[in-house]
């Protein structure tokens, strides 16, 4: 009874204190000559960057967090970004022989493009995980009009100025990368040159579809789909968009659909009672049967792709890899039944094998340029309508999305890096740009 009425009497104590007297109140931290807290600026860079919320989503979030009245403007917030992107382009990178360069061109209206190098050490390869941003460290980013392999290798050449001659460079040789890494391994032999896994199994996978007429009529048969059911009640029975530009390397969710729309339709043939929506739908999905057996061949190969690509970002390339992976996976290969999937499956462990010779003893390298790929959709988010003009400084918000995005380093960067800096760097890697010839333009 004692012990009860302790309890009572502390409850009702507890529930007297407001919630924000139980926290000790701690003066918020800001940057030197800033308005704005570490704790907000931090927070509207990790909303942007690490949850995809546009710039003035998260500036709402702010203010329902802090109850606030005042909000950073876009362009406050966008400038936080380009600082810290700015500061962890240019800082100094450690000298070492075992550097992993990841690069890629990413395109913009016109012949604009832009070498994106991103880094990590083979010592702080991750080990049973893919890569996370904030894994690797911006080593460098050039934008130019025009690229070519000689280009290529001169932006190459200035990258070994920060880390040194890398170990290894993955990528998926788009000829001028190509073409560049190879001029650039004439003067640097002990540089090595991965393809990306991702890129090579899709290059399979096209090859292997493209010769299959039943995978053109199950295509066909989607597109039919979604105009039949786009902006009625069953629209969520359509299937997923298809990326043109990268359609082979996510067959993925269309072939998921397929098993699942074929589940869904023996059910609805087998209801007894159908409504107007069923009877729709049944109607809509009647070819699908067809194609039954056929999913089944391109569900087998999508399996073999997701357990080849998930051991390797757990494993990486090695020396061993292909035995490694047979050790682990032989009983799965050997149950495959249909001839696609086991022709696949023969490819792709025989590109890793071929991979795995670059390796010395007791090395692990990068297989994947696959984080990079993610960096770039998310600047493309970042961008929207600029996607169709030219470069902009925000491409230096590249920087501020991987690497280390503590608090103290956002305070270092805010505190040491000014405007003019950004503006020269623009000025410098940029040039004049369409929204500069528009402002040109109209103001006459």
């Amino acid at each position: 009874m004692i012990l009860k009425k302790n309890k009572v009497q502390i409850e009702s104590s507890i529930s007297d204190i407001s919630p924000l007297e139980l926290i000790p109140y701690e003066e918020p931290i800001k940057p030197s000559h800033y308005t704005y807290s570490l704790k907000s600026i931090s927070l509207f860079i990790k909303f942007v960057m690490d949850f995809s919320l546009s710039m003035n989503s998260a500036t709402k979030v702010l203010q329902v967090m802090f109850k606030s009245k005042r909000l950073p403007s876009i362009n406050t917030g966008k400038m936080w970004m380009l600082k810290l992107g700015y500061y962890q382009l240019t800082q100094i990178k450690e000298q070492a022989k075992d550097w992993i360069w990841i690069i890629d061109h990413t395109i913009q209206m016109g012949k604009d493009k832009c070498l994106l190098i991103l880094g990590i050490r083979a010592k702080d390869l991750p080990k049973n995980r893919a890569l996370k941003y904030e894994d690797v460290e911006i080593i460098d980013l050039q934008p130019v009009k025009t690229s070519t392999g000689k280009i290529v290798y001169e932006q190459l050449e200035e990258a070994t100025k920060k880390t040194g001659v890398p170990r290894a460079i993955v990528s998926d040789m788009g000829s001028d990368i190509k073409n560049g890494v190879k001029l650039f391994q004439e003067q640097y032999n002990e540089t090595v040159h991965i393809y990306d896994l991702k890129h090579k199994i899709a290059i399979l996978v096209k090859k292997l579809l493209e010769e299959d007429d039943e995978w053109s009529k199950f295509k066909t048969f989607a597109n039919f789909i979604v105009k039949k059911l786009q902006n009625t009640t069953l629209a969520g029975y359509r299937p997923p968009k298809q990326r043109e530009k990268a359609r082979y390397m996510n067959i993925e969710e269309l072939v998921k659909w397929g098993e699942k729309i074929t589940i869904k339709y023996e059910i609805l043939k087998e209801k007894e009672n159908k409504n107007k929506d069923d009877l729709k739908l049944e109607t809509v999905l009647k070819e699908i049967p067809n194609f039954k057996e056929d999913i089944k061949t391109w569900s087998e190969m999508v399996e073999i792709i997701s357990t080849t690509t998930r051991f390797m970002n757990i494993h990486q390339l090695q020396k061993d890899s292909y035995e490694k992976f047979n050790e682990f996976y032989s009983d799965k290969i050997l149950k495959l039944k249909t001839n696609k999937a086991k022709q696949l499956s023969s490819q792709i462990l025989d590109f890793i094998k071929a991979q795995q010779e670059v390796c010395r003893i007791d090395e692990k390298l990068l297989h994947s340029s696959e984080i990079i790929e993610s960096v770039f959709g998310k600047f493309k988010f970042l961008e929207k309508d600029q996607q169709r003009s030219s470069f902009t400084s925000l491409l230096l918000s590249i920087g501020a999305m991987v690497s280390n995005k503590s608090e103290a380093i956002i305070k270092t960067a805010l505190e040491s890096v000014t405007i003019p800096m950004i503006d020269e760097w623009s000025k410098e890697k940029i040039g004049v740009t369409v929204q500069v010839q528009k402002r040109e333009l109209y103001g006459l």
